[in-house]
C-alpha cells in the first residue's frame, strides 16, 4: 500500500513542480516584456551623419508638400544627390497613436535644433521609399540617397519606438549623430 500511496504522491508532487515551473516561465516572460525594454540597446548595423543643412535649426519639418510644387519629385533629387537626411512620413490626416507619435518626433526636432524632410503618404507612392516603406507613419533614415532604416510600423519590433518620446529618441540617437 505504501507505494501506491507514495507514486500518488510523487506524481502530485511532479504536477505540482510542473505548474510551478510554468507559471514562473509565464510570468517571467511577462515581466521581461513589460521592463525589458527599457534597458535594451538599440542594435544598427549602420547610422548616418546627418547633413549640416538639418542640423542646428529651428527645429520645423521642412514640408514638401507645402513647398514643393512636386514633392516626390524633390524627395527623390534629394536622394540623387547622395544627401544624408531624415524623412518622417505621416499619413495625411493623424489621429490617435499616429498624432502622438507625430508630437514626439515634433518635439525631439525642437529640442535637438534638426529639421526632417516632411512628406505625407499620399505623396510616397512616386518616390524611391515607396519600394521599402508601406506602413505610417514612419521615420526614415537616408545615407547617400539609400534608405539604411527605417521604423516600422506593422512590427513588434518596433512598437517601443512609437510609444514615448524616449523610446523614439532613443532609436534615433542609435541611427543619427549629429
Amino acid at each position: 500500500m505504501s507505494t501506491k500511496t507514495d507514486k500518488k504522491s510523487n506524481k502530485k508532487l511532479l504536477i505540482i513542480a510542473i505548474a510551478t515551473l510554468v507559471a514562473l516561465a509565464v510570468f517571467g516572460f511577462i515581466f521581461f516584456k513589460i521592463l525589458g525594454g527599457a534597458g535594451k540597446k538599440v542594435e544598427v548595423e549602420e547610422s548616418i551623419v546627418l547633413d549640416a543643412e538639418y542640423k542646428n535649426t529651428d527645429g520645423k519639418m521642412i514640408e514638401l508638400a507645402k513647398n514643393e510644387e512636386d514633392p516626390a519629385r524633390f524627395l527623390d533629387e534629394l536622394a540623387a544627390e547622395k544627401k544624408n537626411f531624415v524623412v518622417y512620413v505621416s499619413l495625411p490626416i493623424c489621429n490617435g497613436d499616429a498624432a502622438k507619435f507625430k508630437q514626439f518626433v515634433l518635439d525631439f526636432q525642437r529640442k535637438e535644433k534638426l529639421s526632417f524632410v516632411y512628406i505625407t503618404s499620399d505623396y510616397i507612392k512616386d518616390t524611391f521609399i515607396y519600394d521599402t516603406v508601406k506602413y505610417f507613419p514612419s521615420v526614415i533614415i537616408i545615407k547617400e540617397g539609400k534608405i539604411i532604416n527605417y521604423l516600422r510600423y506593422d512590427s513588434d519590433e518596433d512598437v517601443e519606438y512609437y510609444k514615448s518620446y524616449d523610446g523614439f529618441a532613443k532609436w534615433l540617437k542609435a541611427n543619427v549623430e549629429y
